[in-house]
């Protein structure tokens, strides 16, 4: 697949929210186990924002190494291509030197399991609502329109709070009797144990 930046917008410096709708083409691609090549011919620049909002969603979802063995950049302008390589080249090391820069006292364990799930949280409540029902358990319609609508900086500052941002879907019950129950059936387990005898 080929996607032209300037496809999207004829800006020479794309914002944050083309990125969400590239990133949004990009998951499309992926989904149907397709190879992309994003053409950035006439852009001339883009931020920090415009990265996150790019390839932050797509990471946790799909997985570094698969971005990087199925997705190529072309027509880069040398200080971009220079500003992603860097940043793409490791992108654990990256956010790990934003999060150093923005905060200093917080844990970073839990920085990145926050990150990971609100960034994800953000994105399938953004394009399935019953998906953030079924796979993350929100069953909230307010909370989900929220989660939707979340910036990157809201997610980072929430990411940063020494909090884990969201709880088991189970019950204790549930983890005594693990023996009793059959492991390959623990997905389903997990996600219906609200209507089941495992309160």
């Amino acid at each position: 697949m080929y996607i032209v930046v300037n496809a999207i917008t004829e800006l020479n410096v794309p914002t944050s929210l083309h990125a969400k709708k590239l990133s949004r083409l990009v998951r499309e691609c992926f989904a149907n186990h397709l190879s992309l090549t994003i053409d950035f011919e006439g852009v001339t620049e883009v931020s920090e924002d415009f990265f996150h909002e790019l390839f932050l969603p797509l990471a946790p979802e799909f997985g570094v190494g698969y971005l990087k063995s199925k997705l190529t950049v072309v027509n880069v302008a040398p200080d971009i291509e220079q500003f992603m390589t860097t940043a793409f080249s490791d992108l654990d090391a990256y956010f790990k030197k934003r999060t150093t820069t923005h905060a200093k006292h917080f844990d970073e364990d839990i920085y990145a399991i926050n990150l990971a799930w609100l960034v994800m949280s953000r994105e399938v409540s953004r394009n399935s609502p019953l998906l953030a029902r079924l796979v993350l358990g929100i069953d909230d319609d307010e909370m989900i329109s929220a989660l939707s609508q979340l910036s990157f900086c809201d997610i980072q500052y929430l990411a940063q709070t020494n909090w884990l941002c969201f709880s088991p879907r189970f019950s204790t019950n549930f983890i005594q009797c693990m023996g009793t129950h059959q492991r390959q059936a623990a997905e389903v387990m997990i996600g219906f144990s609200k209507f089941l005898n495992l309160k």
